[in-house]
């Protein structure tokens, strides 16, 4: 049922981040009052007195009565307190005379005492041909429901006394030794519980790198914690199963008790499974936790209100959230999911329909932060049946219409705090149904801030600049992209073509998702006025997997199109099957330079080295993912950049500017433009290739860090890469501890250390590829990045895929080494003894012993120098996958020692 979809669906936007309300969409208001309106006031006059004929009396005479009677009888169950329906859209009816039909959505609010329920109906009606102020039900369908609304009501008057009373959830625990509980209740029984008194909280999760998520949040792998109230939400079936049975008994309450656990309540009751709806002002509803979801909210003495929750419909299902810093401090699957699901995921495989292509049309103006847009999507529906579709919008953008040339005009809704709109179908939609949604949106949105896919040093802290003439204030830039939900999209970013439209002032220019195909000057699409626009018509042909755009007064765009003697794509991945050699093809890249005007000439020099790039690049992988590029050189107090398909943007500090930057783990000195290195490998990792799920983070930014080391080697050499692989080394080391590469955007989440997401995503991954290629030979390594890139091609990719790539071109069994390096955060410690044998006709030989120390075992391989005392040396690359690993090497000389690891580039301490 519908019903149970769209509940499924709120409990999910609203149960964690979103501690937020759920209401329709302001801007669909029922029109003024008529003879339709009267219609509707007699249905719920009908409904409230438990009339059936009065609603039959309403009936179109010759209409369908049976179909009638059947729709209205389950309405009429009695008891009712309430009833209150509100008229949502107006279409003409199919067939009528003009103004003689339509056909309404209609909501409508049924309560029974603190019991409730929404419908959504569909209702034809017709006008009286004796009485044209009367209108006649010529027929009426139920299209959804949302059943087991309460209005919660904590029972200050009956509390219990508690004696060691305890609540439990997977590895969470609430106790109370002494104290006051309150309850709510729905007609299942117990909902909520506010505990009042002294107890402890207890939080200690099963996976390594969550342990130690806590253990950087509390100081210790488990989290202790006393609290003195708390707010459990559970479903009234599982009361038994996780509130300790015997520990609450009938007693007598003080009015402090009371006033205290209702402030509690009232202030937390709506931050989880609440709706707000203008069927009932001020009134709050709200939902039972489906079978299996916990949540408590857990004012601590020490770290504020902490949530604890499983919401078994995610793909990690258990969470610890700190509500103060909107962080969260564990999130993980339960055993239960784990099995279910198994040890990797695809968030496009949660998904309940996948996007095909997008034509978006909207207008900035700047000055305003103002955003118009119109937006159509084709969708096909991925889900055995749907009876809702979410989509992501800005919340500041208010929605005017939803419409469907299949389904007609829509009824929507906003999870408000969450950028969401829940799209209410009039009828089911079947897997494999495509359907087209056009959304029309207006609102105030400011630029978004570049994070987890845009690489950005910090400035320091420690350090000024100090100059004797006035600081030039960066040029100002707009950027709209995938963090700020700027038009319509999926939950989860999702591969699809494009067309789109930017209209902006004429004095500033616009970069965005695509070929640039037109540009031509319009009438003013916002406001009367002096001002003249510019529309960019932007076509992405190739999928992407999201929109981007950045507005700024630009120069330019400077262009050339770059030969690429490549493989072409279907070559070449034949080729990466068979392993045979790809015939070679010519195609070129359109790619174009664009500049703020104080940054002009810096931007000419780029061009050249991005082609040099793009050429290089395309060796490597085999293709170009994307047939033109812009690269947009724009001004930023630090350096920087952020990578969408078909084009980038980087940040230039001013020529004076009063940050310095140099202690990061993304600053290298040693080669300039590795910046914009990283962020051209990203239309290869990051855009053309995806990533799964926000674990997967590092085949995007380990895999373009890592191309740019290797271009870097390609333009300066092997001095000036090895330093660079020292660098990423050294950052990589001194941030292990903050967690796993597998924790993507949460390393460093939780103290605010951005230079921890930088050194481990960043840097360690590229260490990593490094320690990969030397494992399986520089040959199977670049064949397995082709065959990675060309079976990931516009789709996501896991870490399963990258190793199941390299173990096909290899030939290894690479289970152990991702493990070690992606999901763990230990470093391995290897110690290192030798000892001098022979001389006889073979020569002296030394055998070398190394025992990794640490309990878990990891596949490491490093280089290691034989210095003799004439100062001549030999390097071999030393392989250590065994507790114990013995090597025998010939000597040449008088040995003087033995070095491992010289260049310092592995991620191994020795001994």
């Amino acid at each position: 049922m519908v019903s149970s979809l769209l509940r499924a669906r709120i409990a999910v936007l609203a149960f964690i981040a979103a501690a937020a309300p759920f209401a329709p969409a302001a801007a669909q208001t029922a029109p003024a009052t008529d003879g339709i309106a009267t219609v509707l006031q007699q249905i719920e006059k009908a409904l409230l007195g438990g009339s059936l004929d009065g609603y039959l009396a309403l009936v179109a005479p010759g209409a369908n009565s049976e179909a009638a009677e059947a729709f209205a009888k389950p309405l009429f169950a009695g008891g009712m307190t309430k009833v209150t329906i509100r008229e949502r859209d107006r279409q003409p009816l199919v067939g009528a005379v003009a103004g003689e039909g339509h056909r309404l959505l209609v909501e409508a609010l049924f309560e029974r005492g603190r019991s409730g329920r929404i419908v959504t109906w569909r209702l034809d009606v017709r006008r009286s041909r004796e009485d044209e102020q009367r209108w006649f039900i010529s027929g009426q369908e139920q299209i959804s429901s949302l059943d087991g609304l309460s209005q919660l009501q904590l029972e200050t008057a009956r509390p219990f006394a508690a004696r060691d009373l305890t609540i439990t959830s997977i590895d969470f625990s609430l106790t109370l030794p002494k104290g006051r509980v309150y309850v709510a209740e729905t007609a299942a029984g117990v909902t909520a519980l506010v505990l009042v008194g002294n107890g402890t909280m207890r939080f200690s999760p099963g996976p390594a790198a969550e342990r130690r998520q806590v253990r950087i949040f509390a100081g210790s792998e488990t989290l202790e914690a006393s609290f003195d109230t708390a707010l459990v939400r559970l479903n009234p079936a599982e009361y038994a199963e996780r509130v300790s049975s015997g520990a609450l008994t009938a007693t007598e309450g003080t009015e402090k008790d009371a006033r205290g656990a209702r402030a509690f309540f009232d202030s937390q009751i709506g931050q989880s499974f609440a709706i707000a709806t203008d069927l009932s002002p001020g009134s709050n509803w709200s939902l039972t936790p489906g079978y299996g979801d916990f949540l408590a909210e857990v004012r601590t003495k020490k770290h504020g209100t902490l949530t604890v929750a499983r919401s078994s419909s995610e793909a990690e299902d258990v969470t610890l959230f700190d509500r103060r810093r909107r962080r969260n401090i564990a999130l993980y699957p339960s055993p239960q999911k784990l099995e279910s699901r198994g040890r990797f995921y695809d968030e496009d495989d949660l998904a309940d329909y996948d996007i095909q292509s997008y034509d978006v049309a909207t207008t900035f103006n700047p000055d305003r932060e103002w955003v118009e847009g119109r937006t159509t999507i084709a969708l096909k529906v991925r889900a055995p049946s749907i009876g809702t579709l979410t989509l992501k919008l800005a919340e500041s953008l208010a929605v005017q219409s939803i419409g469907s040339p299949q389904l007609g005009r829509l009824l929507f809704f906003r999870v408000v705090g969450q950028n969401s709109i829940i799209v209410s179908l009039p009828s089911m939609a079947f897997k494999d149904q495509q359907l087209s949604l056009t959304v029309t949106y207006a609102g105030r949105l400011g630029p978004q801030v570049l994070d987890r896919e845009a690489i950005a040093v910090a400035p320091d802290q420690t350090q000024e600049f100090v100059s004797d003439f006035p600081l030039a204030q960066p040029e100002r830039r707009y950027i709209y992209s995938n963090r700020a939900h700027w038009y319509p999209q999926a939950p989860v970013t999702d591969y699809a073509t494009a067309m789109l439209r930017v209209t902006v002032p004429e004095d500033l220019a616009c970069v965005g998702s695509g070929e640039l195909t037109e540009t031509r000057t319009v009438s003013t699409p916002i406001e009367r006025g002096d001002t003249r626009w510019r529309q960019y018509t932007f076509h992405a042909r190739r999928p992407l997997r999201y929109l981007a755009c950045v507005i700024s007064r630009f120069v330019g765009p400077h262009v050339l199109n770059v030969r690429m003697t490549t493989p072409s794509a279907e070559s070449a991945a034949t080729s990466v099957r068979s392993g045979s050699q790809a015939g070679a093809a010519d195609t070129f890249v359109r790619l174009a330079v664009t500049s703020n005007p104080r940054q002009e000439s810096r931007g000419r020099t780029f061009q050249e080295r991005a082609a040099a790039m793009f050429q290089f690049y395309s060796g490597v992988a085999g293709d170009t993912p994307y047939p033109a590029f812009t690269l947009a050189v724009t001004e930023s107090e630090v350096p920087g950049g952020h990578s969408p398909a078909y084009f980038a943007i980087l940040n230039q500090p001013p020529v004076q500017s009063s940050l310095t930057w140099r202690n990061d783990p993304v600053n290298f000195e040693s080669f300039p433009s590795f910046f914009l290195a990283h962020e051209i490998a990203h239309q290869w990792w990051g855009q053309a290739v995806g990533w799964q799920n926000y674990h997967e983070q590092w085949i995007s930014e380990g895999f373009a860090q890592y191309f740019a080391a290797l271009y870097c080697r390609e333009e300066r050499g092997a001095d000036a890469f090895m330093s660079v692989l020292r660098q990423m080394r050294r950052w990589a080391v001194t941030y292990s501890n903050q967690g796993p590469i597998s924790l993507g955007y949460r390393l460093g989440h939780i103290r605010g250390d951005s230079r921890a997401f930088r050194a481990v995503l960043y840097n360690k991954s590229a260490v990593v590829l490094d320690m990969l290629r030397r494992l399986v030979g520089d040959t199977a390594f670049f064949r397995g990045l082709r065959r990675l890139y060309f079976e990931s091609r516009f789709r996501k990719a896991g870490t399963d895929d990258v190793r199941k790539a390299f173990e096909a071109e290899s030939g290894e069994t690479l289970d152990r080494f991702f493990d070690g390096w992606i999901f763990s955060s230990d470093l391995p410690t290897v110690r290192v003894d030798h000892q001098i044998v022979g001389g006889g006709s073979g020569g002296p030989v030394v055998r070398l012993v190394f025992q990794q120390e640490q309990p878990e075992l990891f596949d490491v391989v490093f280089p290691l120098a034989v210095r003799y005392v004439s100062g001549a040396s030999d390097t071999h690359e030393i392989r250590v996958r065994e507790r114990r690993t013995e090597v025998t090497l010939p000597l040449k000389g008088q040995l003087r020692r033995v070095d491992p690891d010289p260049d310092r580039i592995t991620l191994a301490q020795f001994k």
